[in-house]
Protein backbone atom coordinates (compact mmCIF):
# COMPACT_ATOMS: atom_id res chain seq x y z
CA UNK A 1 0.00 0.00 0.00
CA UNK A 2 1.43 3.36 -0.98
CA UNK A 3 1.79 6.33 1.30
CA UNK A 4 -1.02 8.13 -0.53
CA UNK A 5 -3.35 5.17 -0.02
CA UNK A 6 -2.55 5.08 3.68
CA UNK A 7 -3.12 8.83 3.95
CA UNK A 8 -6.49 8.50 2.19
CA UNK A 9 -7.47 5.65 4.49
CA UNK A 10 -6.49 7.63 7.58
CA UNK A 11 -8.43 10.68 6.35
CA UNK A 12 -11.49 8.51 5.67
CA UNK A 13 -11.29 6.99 9.17
CA UNK A 14 -10.83 10.45 10.66
CA UNK A 15 -13.94 11.70 8.84
CA UNK A 16 -15.92 8.68 10.03
CA UNK A 17 -14.83 9.29 13.61
CA UNK A 18 -15.71 12.96 13.33
CA UNK A 19 -19.14 12.16 11.88
CA UNK A 20 -19.77 9.63 14.65
CA UNK A 21 -18.76 12.20 17.26
CA UNK A 22 -21.12 14.78 15.76
CA UNK A 23 -23.96 12.24 15.69
CA UNK A 24 -23.29 11.34 19.33
CA UNK A 25 -23.26 15.00 20.34
CA UNK A 26 -26.52 15.66 18.48
CA UNK A 27 -28.16 12.63 20.10
CA UNK A 28 -26.94 13.70 23.54
CA UNK A 29 -28.23 17.24 22.99
CA UNK A 30 -31.65 15.93 21.96
CA UNK A 31 -31.70 13.60 24.96
CA UNK A 32 -30.79 16.46 27.30
CA UNK A 33 -33.47 18.66 25.76
CA UNK A 34 -36.07 15.94 26.29
CA UNK A 35 -34.97 15.43 29.89
CA UNK A 36 -35.22 19.17 30.58
CA UNK A 37 -38.73 19.27 29.08
CA UNK A 38 -39.78 16.27 31.17
CA UNK A 39 -38.34 17.88 34.31
CA UNK A 40 -40.23 21.10 33.60
CA UNK A 41 -43.47 19.18 33.08
CA UNK A 42 -42.99 17.35 36.36
CA UNK A 43 -42.21 20.58 38.23
CA UNK A 44 -45.29 22.23 36.72
CA UNK A 45 -47.49 19.31 37.87
CA UNK A 46 -46.02 19.54 41.37
CA UNK A 47 -46.66 23.29 41.54
CA UNK A 48 -50.25 22.84 40.34
CA UNK A 49 -50.84 20.16 42.98
CA UNK A 50 -49.41 22.44 45.68
CA UNK A 51 -51.58 25.32 44.49
CA UNK A 52 -54.70 23.13 44.61
CA UNK A 53 -53.83 22.01 48.14
CA UNK A 54 -53.36 25.61 49.26
CA UNK A 55 -56.67 26.66 47.67
CA UNK A 56 -58.43 23.75 49.38
CA UNK A 57 -56.88 24.72 52.71
CA UNK A 58 -58.02 28.35 52.27
CA UNK A 59 -61.56 27.18 51.43
CA UNK A 60 -61.66 24.92 54.49
CA UNK A 61 -60.36 27.72 56.71
CA UNK A 62 -62.94 30.18 55.37
CA UNK A 63 -65.73 27.61 55.81
CA UNK A 64 -64.61 26.90 59.36
CA UNK A 65 -64.53 30.61 60.24
CA UNK A 66 -67.93 31.16 58.68
CA UNK A 67 -69.35 28.28 60.67
CA UNK A 68 -67.81 29.68 63.89
CA UNK A 69 -69.24 33.15 63.22
CA UNK A 70 -72.71 31.73 62.66
CA UNK A 71 -72.59 29.71 65.85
Amino acid sequence: MSTQDKARELLARDRQNENQLQENMAARAAETELTVAEDLDEKARELLAEERQQEKHVEETMLSRSTEELS
